[in-house]
């Protein structure tokens, strides 16, 4: 079985009956996943409470790691393109910023699909930043928005030991 990594949630799933969360706070966390990964990108500690640990090993876990970096994949693809005018539901990136961020997009995407374990805050405060229409991805502000928002990210992705 593989281990997950989820920062900060130690004590929680320390007990050897309660290694993984129960399938109802899972069900909650997924449920609730906007509101609890604002809460933990600001900070709120993922050993909380049950609901928080489940999101927490979501957000953490591979297969969401590795879908975090194909979208950061896609949207420097979609930067690259030439623009098309289609009917698309789709918030278009900021190109400008987008390809301004290019090295650190990619050094997080590499990272997301390593097997380097990441704190669950971190990338709850990527999936924040790629939800955000209104944010440095889709829309320019100050010409450095995007690459400073994600340094924030990388920081807070790194575990300490």
């Amino acid at each position: 079985m593989k281990t997950f990594h989820a920062v900060g949630s130690a004590p929680l799933l320390a007990s050897p009956s309660r290694r993984q969360p129960r399938r109802h706070d899972r069900i909650l966390a997924h449920l609730r996943a906007s509101r609890l990964d604002q809460e933990l990108a600001a900070g709120i500690a993922s050993w909380r409470s049950p609901i928080y640990a489940a999101r927490a090993l979501q957000l953490s876990g591979d297969r969401h790691r590795r879908a975090l970096a194909r979208a950061l994949e896609r949207l420097l693809q979609r930067a690259e393109e030439p623009r098309r005018y289609v009917m698309s539901a789709a918030a278009a990136p900021c190109r400008a910023q987008v390809r301004d961020a290019k090295p650190l997009i990619v050094l997080i995407a590499s990272w997301l699909c390593s097997d380097e374990p990441v704190d669950a805050q971190g990338i709850a405060r990527l999936v924040v930043l790629m939800r955000d229409g209104a944010g440095p991805f889709y829309v320019r502000s100050r010409s450095d928005a995007l690459t400073v928002a994600l340094l924030h990210v990388a920081n807070s992705l790194a575990v300490e030991d």
